[in-house]
């Protein structure tokens, strides 16, 4: 029979080889089988609290529409599963995210409109709400309805990479500093 030596630092005791505690009997007592932790669903949790409390009604409606669902994935497929803004690419779920170039609360009638949808990465997605803040202040939706004309994807895009740019590039100082 085979044996080997019991893990406990010091202790030269053998234990058998088939033996699925690795320390001896004299120490058994430190084992901790390995047990695969029950998945989270804290994401899902969080999406779920989102859409419930902080998400309008009717937007949160909308989102979950068959139309919606199929155009989302047709768009994900059209663009190869690539942020249309910095390039990265993937499959994971929640990764990437058809977004409205000239959101929806702003023009409800261009909801539907593959002219004004776009597949970008969950980072330019922050971007693009950054901007959105700028150039929607809140509550003035009619009033800025003439400013969404002036926002196409490639400005968009522009803008979403020069603040990426100068976020990295203020960050790259702040570590060399340190």
């Amino acid at each position: 029979m085979r044996y080997k030596v019991c893990h406990k630092y010091g202790c030269n005791n053998l234990i058998p080889y088939s033996q699925d505690n690795p320390y001896c009997n004299e120490h058994s007592d430190l084992y901790k089988p390995f047990v695969k932790p029950k998945p989270t669903y804290q994401r899902k949790q969080s999406q779920r609290q989102y859409n419930r409390f902080k998400r309008d009604k009717e937007a949160n409606k909308f989102y979950h529409t068959k139309a919606w669902s199929s155009l989302s994935l047709a768009m994900k497929q059209r663009a190869n599963y690539t942020c249309e803004c910095c390039g990265r690419t993937s499959t994971k779920q929640g990764y990437l995210v058809v977004d409205h170039i000239v959101p929806r609360r702003i023009d409800k009638r261009r909801q539907l409109d593959k002219d004004n949808l776009w597949v970008i990465c969950k980072r330019c997605h922050f971007y693009k709400g950054l901007l959105e803040k700028k150039v929607y202040q809140e509550n003035l939706f009619i009033e800025n309805n003439d400013a969404s004309k002036k926002w196409n994807e490639n400005q968009c895009r522009q803008w979403i990479l020069n603040e990426q740019n100068s976020l990295s590039i203020r960050l790259g100082t702040i570590w060399s500093t340190t």
